[in-house]
């Protein structure tokens, strides 16, 4: 029988994801932490960018300053996702390898989880909630669980946001960006009717209780019965790693760190930008692009799809940097990547990037 950590907290989403979720991944990978899944419900309200994304068109910054909603940018991909109070988090830190799991490529870790997920909230509540690949659990088209998935140097680490109580939908609309990509494919344009809740889905707000024993049925569904969790707090050394993050995370620095005001900083005036944007099943891949005398100045690529490892957009664009305008040499040099053993796209394939290059570098 497989024995997990299993930890119960109470951090703000915003500072679960940028102190306490890097550092257990850190212990885990440094041999200082078990496997290890967490249940942590939301203390007050935040909101957070994934790593890959550009916070500033992802988020409107401006006006959750104004109604004091806290943002940071957290090191896991996916899209914008907005934590309020008494919602929760089901988080699992694991070495698959050391478990004998299936769960050795990000669209199986995402199956494997959220249909786990779904059959504990069918069983618990009755509610009709279904795996949409490659990372929704919904119920009728709305969006229940948004999640998140990390799979770097055997390590892996699933993220369930469970959409617990109501939001007020205005602030949602207002605070989130909605990207018109995003939403082309859906029947509910507006974002804040994109979502739903367990409180509006069983006609109550759940009790704690009732939320322990949704995550605990999960883990029994996505464990196949074969496991075994132990109660235990964070040891010392995560939770001076919590520190360390809590500080790095926090920061303006990292806030804008894919950003344009940063990575286009010190761009000739004279070089021209443009951007391609293309929904894939994975999410939103956004191409901003620099052209310079028939060149590609500078890029960004961001989006939020779930690559592994996540350096691998690094990769992309430093091998287009300074390349021609020429949408045959972008593919040429998508195609080496893609080549790699160690590079997964999930739901992402090279034609999803060559739509985004393509109308970034449209005349």
């Amino acid at each position: 029988m497989k024995e997990l950590r299993y930890i119960k907290c109470d951090y703000s989403y915003a500072d679960y994801s940028t102190s306490v979720s890097p550092a257990i991944e850190r212990a885990l990978a440094d041999g200082d932490a078990p496997n290890t899944v967490v249940l942590n419900i939301f203390s007050s309200d935040s909101i957070t960018s994934g790593v890959l994304d550009d916070a500033e068109k992802a988020i409107d910054l401006d006006f959750c300053r104004e109604h004091n909603i806290v943002v940071r940018r957290r090191q896991n991909t996916g899209g914008a996702i907005f934590g309020p109070k008494r919602s929760a988090f089901l988080c699992l830190y694991l070495i698959p390898q050391s478990l004998s799991l299936p769960l050795t490529n990000i669209s199986d870790a995402f199956r494997i989880t959220l249909e786990g997920l779904a059959e504990a909230i069918n069983q618990k509540w009755g509610i009709d909630a279904v795996y949409r690949p490659l990372n929704d659990l919904q119920v009728q088209g709305r969006k229940l669980v948004p999640s998140s998935a990390r799979l770097e140097k055997g390590i892996l680490t699933m993220r369930l946001m469970v959409n617990v109580v109501k939001t007020n939908r205005t602030t949602l609309d207002l605070a989130i960006r909605t990207i018109a990509e995003k939403i082309q494919d859906k029947e509910i344009k507006r974002l804040g009717q994109r979502f739903t809740c367990l409180e509006s889905e069983i006609g109550h707000r759940p009790k704690q209780s009732e939320l322990e024993d949704m995550a605990l049925l999960a883990i029994r569904k996505i464990f196949a019965d074969d496991v075994k969790l132990v109660g235990a707090p964070l040891t010392a050394k995560e939770l001076k790693y919590s520190r360390e993050y809590e500080r790095k995370f926090n920061s303006e620095e990292f806030l804008y760190g894919n950003s344009e005001r940063v990575r286009f900083k010190n761009a000739p005036p004279q070089a021209i930008k443009s951007e391609g944007r293309h929904k894939a099943v994975a999410g939103l891949v956004r191409v901003t692009l620099l052209k310079l005398n028939g060149k590609i100045f500078d890029l960004i690529i961001t989006g939020d799809f779930h690559p592994s490892p996540y350096g691998v957009v690094g990769d992309i664009e430093d091998a287009l940097r300074g390349k021609e305008c020429d949408l045959e040499v972008v593919r040429s040099e998508l195609e080496k990547i893609y080549a790699r053993d160690d590079v997964e796209m999930a739901g992402i394939d090279i034609d999803d990037f060559m739509m985004s290059f393509e109308k970034a570098l449209a005349p």
